[in-house]
């Protein structure tokens, strides 16, 4: 087995539906995504926290597919080629509007090894950030649930130890988490190449109710902004670790690129 690990990122992609706005259609979809404040909003959080977690990885072997629309602003495009070339292996992927399922899909395809057997498909937002082992982890785990199926079958690794940071005008707030239910950010699943699911294919909140899953609770592996513009409800759904001051700074230290002080200035 030979699995290339490819993490999406849809940044500002203007896809068919998803949103809360959908119903009004595209042109309502691309002016919500596009506004310039909301831009300069993603742009802050994808540089303070998403590039340095995918910078910061300690197996920096894996592929960046960031995903926007074929009409995403120029100046806005190239801040974005700039700002992820660093990365060892990333692609740029301008797509018009599918739905998230086919516009993932063709970047994942995009992006794929000739001399890969098998994807590890990943799912990041642009304002989430990874812990630093996430994709080892992934590379470590995901090959090992696969073989418990001998047909092959795609299995689903995810992470629901992590951080929430909740960003607001009257100061921000830091806290953990472990989730009850499957987490989105760093979550991956495994694949023949060629096989038609993705981890985009099933809510990630029920991809426990499809595919094998196996969840790592135990180790630190997100930290999940919360802000105006989340789509979705960004609602922790299980318990909350009664960390003190001292014990998130260890957390941050030991697991991410930023410090509490970082987290603690960032603008909603």
């Amino acid at each position: 087995m030979r699995a290339q690990v490819i993490v999406v990122i849809r940044f500002s992609y203007v896809a068919e539906a998803g949103f809360k706005i959908s119903t009004q259609g595209i042109s309502a979809i691309r002016k919500m995504l596009y506004a310039p404040e909301r831009l300069a909003r993603r742009f802050r959080l994808f540089e303070a926290l998403t590039l340095p977690s995918l910078l910061a990885q300690s197996d920096p072997d894996f592929t960046v597919a960031v995903l926007i629309g074929d009409d995403f602003p120029e100046d806005a495009r190239a801040r974005l080629v700039r700002l992820i070339s660093p990365l060892q292996d990333t692609h740029l992927v301008a797509l018009p509007p599918h739905n998230n399922y086919k516009a993932t899909k063709l970047a994942i395809e995009a992006c794929q090894r000739r001399e890969a057997t098998h994807v590890i498909s990943v799912r990041l937002d642009d304002d989430d950030a990874l812990g630093r082992d996430c994709i080892a982890a992934q590379k470590h785990i995901a090959p090992q649930m696969a073989a418990l199926d001998p047909t092959d079958t795609p299995a689903v690794i995810c992470f629901n130890n992590g951080l929430f940071l909740e960003l607001s005008e009257q100061g921000n707030r830091l806290y953990g988490v472990i989730e009850k239910l499957p987490l989105g950010i760093g979550m991956g699943m495994i694949a023949p190449v060629g096989a038609r699911p993705t981890i985009f294919s099933t809510d990630h909140r029920r991809v426990h109710t499809r595919w094998n899953c196996y969840t790592e609770a135990r180790t630190p592996r997100f930290i999940r902004t919360v802000h105006r513009d989340n789509d979705s409800d960004a609602l922790s759904s299980g318990e909350k670790p009664k960390y003190s001051d001292t014990e998130l700074d260890q957390i941050l230290a030991q697991y991410f690129p930023v410090t509490r002080a970082d987290l603690m200035a960032l603008k909603p």
